[in-house]
């Protein structure tokens, strides 16, 4: 019985420091204030490039073992997230990245720990009823540049 109590315990302190992290994490932190920033009647996108294995399609690089890029569009908000991405976002299991866009921006959200997404497409609301945005979050094969891209789409309303 202690043994059980003892496990739950566990279990419900290892959410609540699973928040806590998320909570305070440089990627939701500026991924927040990416989504915040974005006005009514406004669209914002950005858009992080992966490749494992290789480089991107058409690149003079032929032994690169992967490649990375992010694409922002000159928007300040879009660049703190494309920065971090860069420095820590994954390459060879990139649907980390998208797990965690959607965990920081539905924080009651949980994925197991060794889900893998291969593919997703989702659209949630992000704000309140009178001020927020509509967030679409593509984690997607890349058709241009090979690889993969995890898009986030802030339209505000």
């Amino acid at each position: 019985m202690r043994r059980r109590i003892l496990t739950l315990t566990l279990a419900i302190l290892g959410i609540g420091v699973h928040q806590l992290a998320l909570a305070g994490d440089e990627l939701c932190v500026s991924l927040r204030k990416f989504v915040e920033s974005v006005r009514p009647n406004e669209s914002k996108v950005l858009a992080f490039h992966t490749s494992w294995g290789s480089g991107f399609k058409g690149s003079d690089d032929e032994l690169a073992l992967y490649a990375k890029r992010c694409d922002h569009g000159g928007y300040d908000p879009a660049k703190a997230v494309c920065a971090y991405l860069m420095e820590h976002g994954a390459v060879e299991f990139s649907g980390n990245d998208a797990k965690r866009v959607v965990m920081c921006l539905s924080r009651n959200t949980h994925f197991a720990g060794r889900l893998e997404l291969h593919r997703v497409e989702l659209s949630l609301t992000y704000g309140t009823d009178n001020r927020g945005s509509i967030i679409d979050i593509k984690f997607v094969p890349d058709e241009q540049l090979g690889g993969m891209v995890l898009s986030i789409t802030a339209d505000g309303y």
